[in-house]
């Protein structure tokens, strides 16, 4: 009988030991297993993750490299846009669209005169004096020139200036007036602007004036007022005759000084380019040649023009 408990009881602890450790082995299983599967599935995630964000980066990349193509088209665009407008301006701002600059240099008698002048290498008128004592054969002077002015001596408050060969006078007859304009027309054929040395007096005489201005127009001479007054009639008659009022709309050289004169042409650049177009009027003067030559660089801003290029 003990025989027989004994035999039981060893075989129901070795059941439940057997049960223990299968039990214990599983349990390690299951945890080893977990472990596993959470490594696994850790990796992996971190394999997404990765996979996830160089996708992404690659994405947010292309969307970027899109971007900046599209910036640097839009950019391309608005250089092209600001290169054609530059270019408008250019355009507008050409040789023949800037501020039209005339300048006359009055008081020409002689050949070295001219030939100063010429030297400069610029558009500027000669006004030449008709035949006086200072040199009676000046009108010769014209005779090779395609642009150029008569300056014709007109009574002034002077009486010195006032002896000037031939000048013509309030007192003047309209014959006289008259007779004077075919003679200059006679002497320069090729004349086609006219205007005054001195003549404070005589300008101012509203008949007078209006028979010197009818007999240039009758020998197609255009008249340019020097203005030696502000109470000038040239401008009333210009218009009752029709006609475009030519004027000078400033004096270079009253000061002669080099950088005065200097100064005064800037000032008539500022002119033109305010109203479009301006006159100058200088002098022979050795100072005036200087300081035109100064000037060049700041003449290119305008169109330097000859008179009878101005319409």
């Amino acid at each position: 009988m003990k025989f027989i408990v004994i035999i039981f009881f060893t075989i129901f602890i070795y059941s439940n030991s057997y049960s223990i450790v299968e039990n214990f082995n599983t349990t390690k299983s299951v945890k080893i297993k977990r472990k596993f599967t959470k490594v696994k599935r850790a990796k992996t995630k971190k394999v997404k993750k990765v996979f996830y964000r160089k996708k992404s980066k690659k994405v947010v990349v292309k969307k970027v490299f899109k971007k900046r193509a599209i910036k640097k088209r839009v950019v391309q665009k608005k250089v092209v846009i600001k290169k054609a407008t530059t270019n408008k301006k250019l355009v507008k701002t050409t040789h023949s669209n800037r501020a039209k600059l005339v300048i006359i240099i009055d008081d020409i008698a002689h050949k070295y005169e001219l030939n100063r002048l010429k030297s400069l290498g610029l558009k500027v008128t000669p006004s030449i004096f008709p035949p006086s004592k200072m040199n009676m054969h000046s009108n010769l002077l014209a005779k090779d020139l395609k642009h150029f002015m008569v300056h014709l001596p007109l009574q002034s408050n002077s009486k010195a200036l006032n002896k000037m060969h031939k000048t013509l006078l309030v007192t003047s007859s309209n014959k006289v007036i008259k007779d004077r304009v075919l003679e200059i027309k006679r002497l320069f054929p090729n004349v086609k602007f006219l205007n005054n040395h001195t003549g404070s007096v005589f300008s101012q005489n509203y008949k007078k004036s209006k028979a010197l201005y009818s007999a240039l127009l009758s020998s197609g001479i255009l008249f340019l007022d020097s203005r030696t007054t502000k109470y000038t009639k040239f401008k009333k008659i210009a218009k009752e005759f029709n006609q475009r009022y030519y004027k000078c709309d400033h004096f270079i050289d009253n000061k002669v000084s080099t950088q005065a004169i200097l100064k005064e042409i800037k000032r008539g650049i500022a002119i033109a380019k305010s109203k479009g177009y301006a006159v100058l009027i200088g002098h022979p003067h050795q100072q005036t040649f200087k300081a035109l030559n100064l000037a060049k660089k700041y003449l290119k801003s305008v169109n330097l023009i000859y008179i009878d290029e101005l319409w």
